[in-house]
C-alpha cells in the first residue's frame, strides 16, 4: 500500500518536469492508475480482516476523490481554456 500511495504522488512530481502538456497528462495518467491500485489494495485489506472497515472507510474515500482530482487536472493540463485578460490596473 505504501508503494501505491508514494507512486501517486511521486509520478505527479517527475511529471512536473516534463517539457510538454502531453508527456506531463501521462505521468498523471499513472498516478490515477495508482489511486486505483491503492483503493483495491484497501478492499483487500478490509476482506482479509487485516484493515477494520472503521479506517477504510476514510481512506477509502479520500483515494476516490484524489483520483477525481487528478482526473480534473488531467483533463486542464489537456485541454486548457483561453486564459481572461486581466483587466487594466489603475496607475496612481
Amino acid at each position: 500500500m505504501l508503494s501505491a500511495a508514494e507512486s501517486i504522488v511521486f509520478n505527479i512530481v517527475e511529471g512536473c518536469g516534463s517539457a510538454t502538456p502531453k508527456e506531463f497528462a501521462r505521468f498523471l495518467d499513472i498516478s490515477i492508475k495508482s489511486t486505483c491500485e491503492l483503493e483495491y489494495q484497501l478492499q483487500l485489506a478490509t476482506d482479509c480482516d487485516l484493515l477494520p472497515r472503521h479506517v477504510w472507510n476514510p481512506l477509502s474515500a479520500e483515494t476516490i476523490e484524489i483520483r477525481r482530482m487528478l482526473c480534473g487536472l488531467r483533463r486542464k493540463v489537456l485541454n486548457p481554456t483561453t486564459p481572461r485578460k486581466r483587466p487594466p490596473t489603475e496607475n496612481h
